[in-house]
């Protein structure tokens, strides 16, 4: 038996290859699946199945998984852990333990008659343990961070469109009412986390201390010779005017240049957002001229200034 503080954990009746989770109270709250495991190759790929999500239960969750790959690394001397779970589960524990989202298996799962999706998450013997392992990409600068949203920032996205419905109306698509709902910005997210995984796009939160303050992406994201992406951004109406997007723009720039390995940015903005042109600029991005009915904004096709910046040799 796998023992920790709130959970433990044994092989099921009969089984060699699942785990029961229980906690203190002997209630079934999870199970994890050995799918493969080759002593020659010291590689194991499991299936964690968890069926808490409550504050509590990502408390119960991270040790699950804690107690689960030392047994495999100390006991059965594997070296690389593979774990693919439900893309609903919270993603906190696995990256708190440093584990790397290497991945989405799509469409995988059949329930309640939708199709559903799993994330597969990846460590080491070598990175365990290492607290100073991030594995979702931050960005440090100043009076500000940038960091990958992930499913789990769902919340956060929530509020910060509820608040800014108003101030944002003008800038972006007209929204259903169903698009405020905690449902629908997870959902968002995930898509956005898959675009990451592929290099297609990377999203970023904008926090001020630890609140979040706005979003900043580059997407459509194309190597081979073109090697280029479009950024956008948006804030809280309560910290613009205060220099944070242009901080969080120039750090952009240089992880897309720098990082990314990109050779040219595009940016556009309404005909009437002064301050975005403006912000733009500043930045050192250079007018290209008026693309005609560029996007379909608050209900209408708006033409659209757009931008480039191409990096310094």
């Amino acid at each position: 038996m796998l023992k920790d503080i709130h959970i433990n954990m044994e092989l099921a009746k009969g089984s060699k290859s699942e785990y029961i989770i229980r906690d203190r109270l002997g209630i079934t709250i999870g199970r994890i699946n050995i799918i493969y495991i080759s002593t020659e190759n010291k590689y194991c790929h499991s299936k964690i199945k968890f069926y808490r999500d409550d504050s509590q239960g990502i408390i119960y969750l991270k040790e699950a998984i804690k107690i689960f790959i030392e047994h495999l690394f100390r006991d059965k001397k594997i070296y690389k852990v593979n774990i693919s779970a439900d893309e609903d589960i919270c993603t906190r524990p696995f990256i708190d333990l440093g584990f790397i989202l290497e991945g989405i298996i799509m469409d995988s799962i059949y329930y309640n008659n939708l199709r559903k999706s799993e994330i597969l998450f990846g460590i080491n013997y070598n990175i365990y343990g290492n607290l100073n392992t991030t594995n979702i990409l931050r960005i440090k600068s100043n009076n500000i961070n940038l960091k990958i949203l992930t499913p789990d920032d769902s919340m956060d996205l929530l509020h910060y469109y509820i608040k800014n419905k108003k101030h944002l109306e003008p800038y972006e698509p007209k929204r259903e009412d169903s698009f405020y709902s905690i449902e629908s910005q997870h959902q968002v997210l995930m898509e956005n986390y898959k675009q990451f995984i592929s290099g297609t796009a990377a999203c970023f939160g904008v926090y001020k201390d630890k609140t979040f303050i706005g979003k900043i992406q580059i997407s459509g994201i194309i190597y081979g010779i073109f090697k280029s992406g479009i950024v956008g951004y948006s804030i809280d109406k309560e910290y613009q005017g205060k220099g944070y997007m242009k901080e969080a723009l120039g750090k952009i720039i240089e992880y897309a240049f720098n990082e990314m390995n990109l050779h040219r940015l595009e940016a556009s903005t309404l005909i009437d957002n002064k301050r975005s042109q403006f912000l733009l600029k500043s930045c050192g991005f250079k007018e290209i001229g008026i693309n005609e009915k560029y996007l379909f904004i608050d209900g209408q096709w708006k033409d659209h200034i757009t931008f480039y910046k191409i990096k310094n040799k």
